[in-house]
């Protein structure tokens, strides 16, 4: 089946893109196929992104100025150091915040790949001072802390959980062991994800599904911008990673 017309992204084309690099993972088949990747590939996905932003500043209106291009993570792997590394990634993948992927905020990863396509929204790895500020949020376990509850407990949400932590095996320093939030104080993420099938990319388009991950997952993500830098919070505790 074909993509949808009105999607920037050919998926079909894409996807075939994709499997070949799979297979035949060196330069020489990817100069090969180099029409493929600059006519179709590399600008639908761009615009694909462009259309995102344009689109999740309505939920999100950080988004409403961010550069697509640097949203937008290589095609190319660094190899300098991995001699053994494949030179190309077999997938798609974009990070979209007021940083671009390289900031340090909350936002939305879409992740196209055949049979393994995804979308997460949250913070990846924040800076220590935002960890700290989050960290601080629901060790004081007040209303914030509560309305974080109630984002995660909506029914939009549940295709998205488990929450994705990374957590640390112990506790931060300063916070008490049995503390009710010890999960998410010793939390080293706050990550949502879903995956995607092919079949529904295919039938509903890229941009329609992953505008809707945005608009599900604003009101979480916008919550951890709002609690990340806190300076009040910043001396209040002491803590080790």
């Amino acid at each position: 089946m074909p993509s949808k017309k009105s999607d920037p992204l050919d998926l079909a084309v894409t996807f075939r893109f994709l499997r070949g690099i799979k297979r035949n993972n060196d330069r020489a088949w990817f100069h090969a196929n180099r029409a493929a990747w600059d006519e179709h590939v590399r600008h639908g996905f761009e615009d694909l992104v462009t259309m995102l932003l344009l689109a999740g500043a309505a939920f999100d209106d950080r988004l409403a100025h961010v550069d697509p291009r640097a949203c937008l993570f290589r095609i190319a792997n660094d190899t300098r150091f991995h001699k053994q590394k494949d030179p190309y990634k077999t997938w798609l993948s974009a990070w979209m915040s007021p940083g671009g992927k390289n900031g340090a905020y909350a936002g939305y990863y879409v992740h196209l790949a055949p049979g393994a396509s995804h979308v997460s929204a949250g913070i990846w790895v924040p800076e220590k001072p935002a960890l700290r500020a989050l960290r601080g949020t629901f060790a004081d376990d007040g209303g914030d802390a509560r309305a974080f509850d109630r984002i995660l407990a909506s029914r939009a949400l549940r295709p998205y959980l488990p929450l994705e932590t990374a957590s640390m095996r112990v506790t931060p320093r300063g916070f008490p062991k049995d503390h009710p939030r010890i999960a998410l104080i010793r939390a080293r993420n706050y990550m949502l994800e879903r995956s995607v099938t092919d079949r529904e990319l295919l039938q509903r388009g890229a941009f329609a599904v992953f505008k809707e991950a945005i608009r599900t997952t604003a009101p979480f993500v916008r919550w951890l911008d709002a609690h990340t830098f806190s300076p009040e919070d910043e001396s209040r505790y002491d803590f080790d990673d």
